[in-house]
């Protein structure tokens, strides 16, 4: 059986790829796969809101609302980081959910340093705020446990990410 609410779904998850990539056409393939188009994420709800107040908004339209993340200048790196690079907030987040599980990081071991699959980050000044591969961050992080109880003084380890920087970060920070 075919219901009506999967048939909605479908078609508005084709709109939203379809504004959306009109919109953030300079933005790496992977950063607007894994980040812009996440399914519960920040643009996928605003973009809804954006379309409930004005059904008729176009590509231009959502190009102005999403205007400083569309300026956002992307290029992939690989970093060398531990816990204290990362904004508190993150650090917080990072704590509470104990550097993911055990699972997690057997997997992070088995990877040579910096050859991750990417995470993506802001950068303003000298940190950085974590966006989306929370798991993969907190696991490879995890890697330069050297037995001090604070994290943000472990050893820093590589980790491949993709970098957002430029003069409206700190508008999207």
């Amino acid at each position: 059986m075919i219901l009506l609410k999967n048939i909605l779904n479908e078609i508005s998850s084709n709109k939203s790829y379809e504004i959306l990539s009109g919109v953030f056409s300079d933005a790496p393939e992977y950063v607007f796969d894994d980040f812009v188009m996440s399914k519960n994420g920040f643009f996928q709800k605003e973009l809804e809101k954006i379309l409930r107040k004005n059904p008729d908004a176009d590509e231009d339209d959502v190009a102005y609302e999403f205007n400083d993340w569309v300026e956002l200048s992307w290029k992939e790196q690989v970093l060398k980081l531990n816990a204290s690079d990362f904004t508190k907030e993150n650090q917080k987040t990072m704590m509470q959910r104990k550097f993911g599980n055990a699972n997690q990081r057997n997997l992070a071991k088995k990877l040579k340093p910096g050859t991750n699959e990417s995470v993506i980050v802001l950068k303003l000044g000298n940190k950085f705020r974590l966006l989306e591969g929370w798991h993969r961050t907190m696991a490879i992080l995890s890697l330069g446990n050297n037995g001090d109880r604070d994290p943000t003084k472990w050893d820093k380890i590589k980790i491949k990410a993709y970098v957002a920087t430029g003069s409206t970060v700190k508008n999207v920070w």
